[in-house]
């Protein structure tokens, strides 16, 4: 156990996720998500399955990389299913849904 680290500990050893990156990581899978299905509408040897499995796997890294680092969870509202249905939202609904969580947490940081 004395060699396990937490994710606390795999934050505390790399840089702070800003809002600028986050917004800058946001942007580059938004495009890099409009770019494969603009390739899968041109190229018929391109399947519509690849841009399927990106957009998860983009909504995973979101949640990975920038959800984690943005927020921080109350104890009292760090519940099962407050936590679960945040992270399954951000998932499924990425383009979408960090758009509105960048301008809250601008909100909150700048107003």
């Amino acid at each position: 156990m004395s060699g396990d680290m937490t994710d606390r500990d795999l934050q505390q050893q790399t840089s702070p996720m800003t809002l600028g990156k986050g917004v800058g990581i946001y942007t580059m899978l938004l495009v890099g998500m409009i770019i494969l299905i603009s390739l899968a509408s041109t190229l018929s040897w391109f399947s519509g399955v690849v841009p399927f499995c990106a957009y998860f796997v983009f909504g995973y890294l979101m949640n990975r990389l920038v959800l984690r680092g943005l927020i921080e969870w109350h104890p009292v509202y760090n519940t099962i299913q407050n936590v679960s249905s945040s992270k399954l939202r951000s998932l499924f609904f990425w383009p979408m849904a960090y758009p509105g969580l960048f301008f809250r947490l601008a909100v909150v940081k700048h107003l």
